[in-house]
């Protein structure tokens, strides 16, 4: 049987923003049940609550339930049980930062074999990459593990961020960097009739529209700002055209987009759509005769919102930039618009592990400049020539067809996970026995706390009133917090009270015994014991 495992749930809420990260892993995780060729899909959740958001989120799939029966939902307290068991061809990642290192140092401890780590590279130019980079690098990974590079571009940024912080910890970093592109859903490539859609947005039906959807924000996506001005040059003496900025947004980037339209005198030729439902949004694309994507910021590593438009049919005009320069085909499928770099200045680069991040990250975008006239005289060209844009949007959607649809990237992430984990039948687990260098055990640090250490714990324990009316039904049992009660046996916690029945016994003792019976650790004993004693159930005597 094959098996795929993760201890992500790839379902999670970012509020009126859509971040690219959350539609692809969303996206990615239905297309993996449908697409790919495993048996059993095992996801690890972090709490209860996570657990049955998945389970929901499963079930209000097309053929939910058929897919939620090729899934097995547990929860990541359960994983050094899980390890020990084995048996995934890959446990894969929809990141790379929050859980890539403490897997790999899980798997050292934990598993008897070896299996491939893999996690996708998204953003990559927060100020908290420093930090998470040497983490990564010291983390026992092996030639087995692979990050997942959306772009040929994001994953030489990846690998030079890599080798810097390798030389700065003084190791090498044996993970394979793979190229990968993110998908887009089937859906994508089915627009609405353009009638319909622009009926349902209040479009004319003759008016010539260029769209751009996606966050709406100067600091982590693009600045509109330029683009505003460029179709005021545009727009002078052309009646009819329309420009759509779409997506969600704060409310202090809409009010400065609002402010310039109106200062501008583009009220009626420029239309500010925050926050579209997927009805909406794929009327827009439906809508549209041209995307246009001038983005600027650094965490830009792939770009979902052009890959749809591309499905939609939309020839695009965009940067020419970061991952963007794998998706558009220049004269092809569209233009990619010539775009110049400069650095800030060394001080305000050395402010940047002081700076808020958004604020850093704007001023790493603000010198970003995606060529004005080569940007205009692109939308010119094609909202000016309608046969034009549409034999070049067909093209578009045949390239996204053949290169990112789900259907296709699952297949090509299946084809690497399966290379990787038959490399592992040769190697050792990396680490084997190894302790997380970055998890302080509590008792070393916090044993000074109480009254007494809890190695120093002495004298006798019993049952106290509370506990024998508990014992004998007469009083519920106190709660426990559920998303705890999978890292205690119940079977340890009964032989810890009913073991005191015939009376008090040594600390010790007691737990030693009732550790035995259980076949559980003396450890686990002594924290289940502080917990009926916290409660009132056991005693001192």
């Amino acid at each position: 049987m094959r098996i795929f495992g993760s201890v992500d749930t790839f379902v999670e809420s970012s509020g009126t923003l859509r971040l690219g990260r959350l539609v692809a892993n969303a996206t990615f995780l239905e297309a993996l049940l449908r697409h790919g060729p495993y048996d059993l899909h095992e996801f690890f959740c972090p709490t209860r609550a996570e657990k049955a958001r998945l389970e929901q989120f499963l079930r209000s799939l097309p053929d939910g339930e058929h897919l939620l029966a090729r899934c097995r939902l547990r929860l990541q307290l359960e994983i050094p049980k899980a390890f020990a068991q084995g048996g995934w061809e890959v446990m894969h990642l929809g990141g790379w930062s929050r859980y890539l290192p403490s897997m790999a140092w899980a798997r050292a401890r934990w598993s008897p074999r070896p299996f491939p780590l893999t996690g996708t590279i998204h953003s990559l130019d927060d100020p908290s990459m420093p930090r998470a980079l040497a983490r990564l690098v010291r983390s026992p990974l092996g030639a087995h593990d692979a990050i997942l590079c959306t772009s040929v571009a994001g994953r030489e940024a990846f690998s030079r961020q890599v080798r810097r912080a390798s030389e700065l910890e003084g190791t090498v970093f044996p993970a394979r960097l793979e190229l990968s592109p993110l998908g887009v859903a089937e859906s994508s490539f089915q627009p609405s009739p353009k009638g319909t859609a622009r009926s349902r947005l209040a479009i004319p039906p003759n008016a010539r529209v260029a769209t751009w959807l996606g966050r709406i924000s100067a600091t982590s996506k693009a600045d509109l700002h330029p683009l505003l001005y460029q179709w005021k040059l545009m727009e002078e003496n052309r009646p009819g055209r329309l420009l759509v900025l779409a997506g969600g947004a704060s409310g202090g980037d809409l009010e400065s987009l609002a402010q310039t339209v109106r200062e501008l005198g583009l009220t009626t030729s420029v239309r500010i759509l925050p926050d579209l439902d997927e009805q909406a949004k794929a009327d827009l694309l439906s809508a549209s005769d041209v995307f246009v994507s001038p983005v600027d910021n650094f965490q830009e590593t792939f770009g979902i919102s052009v890959v749809e438009a591309m499905a939609a049919g939309l020839p695009v005009v965009a940067s020419d930039w970061d991952g963007y320069k794998d998706l558009v085909d220049h004269g092809s499928t569209g233009y990619l618009v010539p775009t110049r770099w400069a650095p800030p200045p060394a001080n305000l680069s050395g402010l940047r592990q002081i700076l808020e991040p958004g604020l850093s990250q704007l001023a790493l975008g603000q010198g970003v400049a995606c060529d004005p006239a080569a940007l205009r005289q692109a939308l010119e060209t094609l909202l000016g020539d309608p046969q034009l844009a549409a034999r070049m949007g067909e093209q578009g959607r045949k390239r996204a067809r053949e290169r990112f649809s789900w259907a296709v990237v699952v297949g090509r992430l299946a084809g690497i996970w399966q290379e990787l984990s038959s490399s592992c039948a040769s190697v050792e687990v990396p680490g084997r026995g190894g302790l997380d260098p970055e998890v302080f055990l509590a008792q070393e640090m916090f044993g000074h706390y109480g009254s007494a250490a809890p190695h120093e714990w002495e004298g006798t324990v019993g049952l106290s009133e509370l506990g024998r009316r508990v014992l004998d039904g007469r009083i519920p049992m106190p709660p426990t917090f559920g998303d705890l009660l999978d890292a205690v046996d119940g079977r340890l916690m009964t032989e810890l009270v009913i073991g005191l029945r015939p009376g008090p016994r040594t600390i010790p003792d007691h737990l030693s015994s009732s550790a035995s019976r259980t076949a559980r650790g003396v450890d686990e004993a002594r924290w289940v014991l502080a917990w009926l004693i916290k409660y009132g159930i056991v005693e001192r005597t």
